[in-house]
């Protein structure tokens, strides 16, 4: 079925978009306002670190340029690089083994013009070439950055087992000349020097490197690879900045961790919402389906289908009405066919009474003249039966004209009690020529709000069927109660009762039962009643009685419509 055509999937579609719409948008925002917010906190926090780390790195620099321009100033120190001539002082090899020996340091070393190494005074920290080794130290494939007369040589990263070093070097120059005839060098350890970026501190979130000329170089003194994201900091020397590698699996793992639990709840609230969604909407279609085909049920003819009712819901309720509308759909229509039935009955019966009726008075006429007349025993009596069967057809006739014509209510207060009396009186000959037990019970004072005439005939045609119905030594009983504001008249018997499969049609014109009849007694009856403002019904136990209930209004006016002949 087209959405288009469909309220349950227009409502399921936009319910859903309207749920999960929300907590996208919701998780969406705060995604991006938590990015944000910590790339802002980040970023300054990230800058102060950069600077600080330029300033330490820049002091140390600074630091040990100073020490060695002083020592390059200092009095004998460029005699001093000429090795073996014994142009060195006690003064001056100690002053150099004094500044050799700081922990930073791994000793001085002195080349020529040419960058040649001269001579090398070792420090406590020395090792390895040009000190204990016998591999050569060559300078001459290092990047030089120059810091006015001084230079930074190097870096040379820790490789083959040698640590990581650079120098910081100082021309030297005759005091005569301004010449230079040497260079004095600190030779510094590159661990010495990174340990500035403060590493340790940032291991698995941002790693700490130190850009040179040579390359980058970690807090270690190795040679690094940029991997991922990098943030630099100011520059110290020409070529020379701390950076920082930002590691996705560092810093931003924990949030990253946080952001995807927000966007699988999210995905997972949606889904479940979809999910609900999706089930009420295939229960709601299930139950309008229900009422859709208890529709064309009824539109089939099908008038005794019901809709099931489930719970107390709005469907329940429309299922409930709907079963409700069906029930009275099928009382009107079956009140419509009888009424047409009736009416149809009842212009045949008022032709055929109206052409029945004068003959009858004329025959019924003769025979008397007849009877008066015969002096045979056996004639007279034959004359007899054909004037009763005559009066038989008479009543018959009065039947059908009462039936087809039924004059119009005129309704007023009838009281029980005289209802009861003269019901009594008429009946009491049959009673007692079958020894039946009569008795009128209930509530004598009610008054009833009914033409006279109609209750009267409508009372005194059941209670001669239960009279006719009942075997001798049985019971009739007449009973009068309120209920439910009506007032309601009851005639029961213990006669032989009634079939099911026949209580629906004994209300039928010309339907009887009995051997003797026209089967016009309930049907005239159940005509009255309705003319009046009331209902009939029958209640019957094959081999126990039947039990006729009527339900009238009580003393007070009620308006009817006009009733045509038929």
């Amino acid at each position: 079925m087209a959405i288009q055509k469909s309220i349950v999937r227009r409502y399921l579609i936009l319910s859903v978009l309207a749920s999960t719409l929300p907590v996208m948008s919701i998780g969406l925002l705060y995604d991006r306002f938590t990015s944000n917010a910590l790339e802002q906190l980040l970023g300054e926090k990230i800058s102060t670190h950069l600077t600080a780390t330029a300033n330490r790195l820049g002091a140390y620099v600074e630091a040990r340029r100073y020490q060695v321009e002083t020592l390059a100033n200092y009095p004998g120190i460029a005699g001093f690089a000429v090795a073996g001539k014994g142009n060195e002082t006690n003064e001056v090899a100690a002053l150099l083994q004094l500044e050799s020996d700081l922990p930073d340091l791994y000793g001085i070393l002195f080349f020529d013009t040419d960058s040649r190494l001269q001579r090398a005074v070792p420090g406590q920290a020395a090792s390895g070439p040009p000190y204990w080794a016998d591999r050569p130290f060559d300078i001459a494939q290092l990047p030089i950055t120059r810091l006015g007369e001084t230079e930074i040589v190097g870096p040379k990263p820790a490789a083959d087992g040698d640590s990581g070093w650079l120098l910081v070097r100082h021309p030297l120059y005759e005091k005569q000349a301004n010449q230079i005839t040497g260079y004095i060098a600190l030779h510094m350890r590159l661990g010495s020097l990174t340990e500035q970026l403060g590493g340790t501190a940032m291991v698995g979130t941002l790693q700490p490197l130190l850009r040179t000329p040579g390359g980058d170089i970690n807090y270690v003194g190795h040679s690094a690879k940029v991997l991922g994201k990098v943030l630099s900091g100011p520059e110290i020397l020409p070529g020379w900045r701390p950076l920082l590698e930002v590691e996705s699996g560092g810093l931003l793992k924990a949030f990253a961790i946080e952001r995807m639990a927000l966007l699988l709840a999210v995905l997972v609230s949606a889904a479940l919402i979809v999910f609900l969604f999706f089930r009420l909407s295939k229960l709601l279609r299930r139950r309008i389906g229900l009422l859709l085909s208890g529709a064309q049920a009824i539109s089939s003819g099908q008038l005794d289908h019901r809709v099931p009712e489930f719970g107390n819901d709005e469907i329940a309720t429309v299922s409930h009405a709907f079963n409700a509308m069906s029930g009275k759909l099928a009382e009107y229509l079956e009140r419509a066919v009888r009424v047409e039935k009736l009416a149809v009955l009842g212009e045949f019966a008022t032709g055929i009474a109206h052409e029945i009726r004068n003959p009858l008075a004329a025959i019924k006429t003769s025979v008397q003249a007849l009877a008066r007349r015969e002096q045979d025993p056996k004639r007279i009596q034959l004359l007899t039966a054909v004037e009763g069967e005559i009066d038989r057809l008479a009543r018959v006739v009065s039947d059908l004209l009462d039936f087809g014509r039924p004059r119009p209510p005129l309704p007023g207060a009838v009281p029980v009690r005289d209802l009861f009396r003269r019901i009594s009186e008429i009946i009491e000959p049959e009673l007692l020529g079958r020894g039946l037990h009569f008795s009128c019970q209930g509530n004598p004072d009610l008054v009833l709000w009914v033409d006279s005439d109609h209750l009267q005939q409508i009372i005194l045609n059941l209670a001669l069927n239960a009279v006719q119905a009942t075997p001798n030594g049985g019971a009739v009983v007449l009973r009068a109660y309120e209920t439910a504001g009506k007032g309601a008249i009851e005639v029961s018997d213990t006669g032989c009762g009634i079939p099911a499969e026949l209580i629906e049609r004994v209300g039928d014109p010309f339907f009887t039962t009995k051997t003797k009849g026209v089967g016009l007694g309930l049907s005239i009856s159940r005509q009255l009643c309705e003319f009046n403002g009331g209902t009939m019904t029958l209640d019957s136990t094959p081999g126990h009685g039947t039990v006729v209930s009527l339900l009238f209004p009580l003393d007070q006016p009620i308006h009817h419509a006009d009733y045509s002949d038929h």
